[in-house]
């Protein structure tokens, strides 16, 4: 809450500076002891007591619901500024992003500025003072290049045309259990869209998933915790099911696990999404060990129990963290790239988590609560499993958490903007760290889960931050650039390929 209020205090000490007065809404509240919008509700409540022609400034200074306000600002016609702090404790920038992404999602025009010292920061002062005067800022985009402009290799563009054909004919069916997940109307895609690319939505329910792991037996569950335990996985066990990872909580995951692949199986999907915040977080343990051994090749056997056959033997079950289908998306096309190319198919999303410069590179800090698979790590053996933060998993269960192994990677990002679907990609590195400095990493953020230090040239801290479309970013090893820039192309799926990269192409 401090840094919360110091955020705002910094915001306040910037526009007094620049002569303009503000005003806070909602007031602090000594009772809930936090100024924080908790529901669209309130949102509205306090919107309708603002001109609605008033320059308004969302400040963000923790990750934050985009559509407890998102509503209010499609109806708002005065200048609408996104303003972030950018650390890693207190994730400002990742609210940022969401807010941002949602509101070019719901066709809002509006601004984004972030800093990490404000006041004392000239460019963050001189892009405010620019907002104030004119009621928008412009950032330079020449980071950004449109994929029908690059030059891709004739063995790619086949690639791209064969795969895209494939895809319309035989459709990637997208399971998107209760979309929406924790204000992140950017994960939310219109379906006449995904239907238009050959991958349609198969809208699922998430009480269905907790049916079906009522009927996952308590041996087969104990078995697929036996699988990793044998293959070197380390658990963090203790004993306070309120404080601690028990084994109680483990095995309702491994039937989470079960039941995901028999929904999978039984709906014949390319992918599966399960947002699990905000309904699952009251009903059982956290979704994340379940998703991660669901994203990885090398995982337990599960059987459907009316077939009798092993569901994807011997391959990855396509899983996209918090029910994101803007992440689905790029996880489907890369999974059948990298599968055709005959390089390990393993992909996960990341959030947008942080990022400094470490010896003359900016290291993005990319993380996930959990769901990562143990193929980025190295394999089950470097994979370790911790209790999921009380506050936010009062349920418990476990991450499937380890640190990102040194190599290159394709990464993208699938979205609708202003009525329009689009994808950006690019390439970039995983890099290794000394064990200090990631250390560092994991404290300044959040301990417990998996962690990749990514570098991506000319797409560091300021370029990153002003046009990505999501506080997610996709990622699996290997550079199949062109061949995803080809076959979204062939796909109708307009394509901007990001950072230095693209030089190369041009």
């Amino acid at each position: 809450m401090a840094k919360t209020a110091g955020t705002v205090k910094a915001v306040k000490a910037a526009f007094t500076k620049l002569g303009h007065q503000t005003e806070v809404l909602p007031e602090y509240d000594a009772k809930r002891k936090h100024g924080f919008l908790t529901k669209q509700c309130t949102g509205a409540e306090i919107f309708s007591k603002i001109d609605p022609e008033a320059p308004v400034v969302i400040v963000l200074s923790c990750w934050a619901y985009a559509h407890h306000v998102a509503s209010s600002l499609q109806t708002h016609k005065g200048p609408i500024l996104l303003l972030a702090n950018f650390d890693g404790t207190y994730p400002g920038l990742v609210a940022l992003l969401n807010h941002a992404a949602t509101l070019e999602r719901l066709c809002v025009k509006h601004s984004r500025l972030w800093s990490e010292k404000f006041v004392e920061d000239s460019q963050y002062m001189e892009r405010l003072k620019t907002w104030c005067q004119d009621g928008e800022i412009h950032y330079d985009m020449s980071h950004l290049v449109s994929g029908e402009k690059l030059k891709l290799s004739s063995e790619a563009s086949e690639f791209g045309k064969g795969l895209a054909a494939d895809i319309i004919r035989e459709k990637r069916i997208m399971g998107q259990l209760d979309p929406g997940c924790m204000g992140m109307l950017n994960a939310v895609i219109n379906p006449t869209k995904l239907g238009a690319i050959g991958m349609p939505v198969e809208l699922l329910n998430q009480s269905d998933l907790v049916a079906e792991m009522s009927l996952v037996d308590d041996h087969e569950a104990q078995d697929h915790l036996n699988w990793l335990v044998n293959r070197g996985v380390w658990f963090n066990w203790g004993t306070d099911q309120y404080e601690d990872l028990v084994h109680g909580q483990v095995l309702m995951q491994m039937k989470m696990y079960s039941a995901a692949a028999r929904i999978h199986y039984r709906y014949g999907l390319s992918a599966i999404g399960i947002p699990y915040q905000v309904g699952l977080v009251r009903c059982v343990p956290a979704s994340d060990l379940a998703e991660g051994m669901l994203n990885n090749a090398d995982r337990p056997d599960v059987i459907d129990p009316d077939t009798g056959t092993i569901i994807n033997e011997g391959k990855l079950i396509a899983h996209f963290n918090e029910g994101d289908i803007g992440s689905g998306i790029p996880q489907v096309l890369m999974r059948d790239i990298y599968e055709r190319k005959g390089i390990p198919a393993e992909t996960t999303l990341h959030d947008i988590r942080w990022g400094r410069v470490y010896e003359g590179n900016f290291i993005w800090v990319f993380e996930i609560s959990g769901g990562a698979p143990p193929t980025h790590f190295g394999g089950w053996v470097d994979a370790k499993v911790y209790r999921q933060p009380k506050m936010f998993f009062p349920l418990g269960g476990g991450t499937c958490s380890g640190i990102s192994k040194p190599g290159t990677i394709t990464w993208a990002r699938f979205y609708e903007r202003f009525g329009e679907i689009g994808m950006d990609c690019g390439v970039g590195e995983i890099i290794e760290l000394p064990k200090e400095e990631i250390n560092d990493r994991l404290e300044s953020t959040t301990a417990e889960w998996p962690i990749a230090n990514a570098h991506i040239p000319g797409y560091g801290r300021d370029q990153c931050m002003a046009s990505h479309m999501s506080n997610h970013i996709t990622i699996g090893y290997g550079d199949i650039l062109q061949e995803l820039v080809a076959t979204c192309i062939h796909l109708g799926i307009p394509t901007r390929v990001a950072g230095d990269i693209k030089d190369s192409l041009i």
